[in-house]
C-alpha cells in the first residue's frame, strides 16, 4: 500500500488512521490541519479515519495573524 504526504509518495506495510500517521511523520503535529484527497478532514475524525490506498494527504501549518 502507498500513499503520498505533500505530494511524496511513502509505502505502508499496513492500513492505519491519519492519527497514526500523524504520530510516524509530524510528532510535533500541533497547530495542522489535514486533507485527504483535497477534502478537509475534521480533527475530531483523525483517530478513526483509515488510510486507503493511494490517498493524497495533505498537511498544512494552520497559521494566524493580521
Amino acid at each position: 500500500m502507498h500513499i503520498s504526504i505533500n505530494d511524496v509518495r511513502y509505502p505502508l506495510d499496513s492500513a492505519i488512521t491519519v492519527e497514526q500517521l500523524l504520530k510516524q511523520h509530524a510528532p510535533e503535529h500541533t497547530g495542522l490541519a489535514v486533507a485527504i484527497n483535497n477534502t478537509v478532514l475534521a480533527k475530531r475524525l483523525w483517530p478513526q479515519y483509515q488510510l486507503q490506498p493511494d490517498d493524497a494527504v495533505q498537511l498544512f501549518q494552520i497559521v494566524t495573524g493580521g
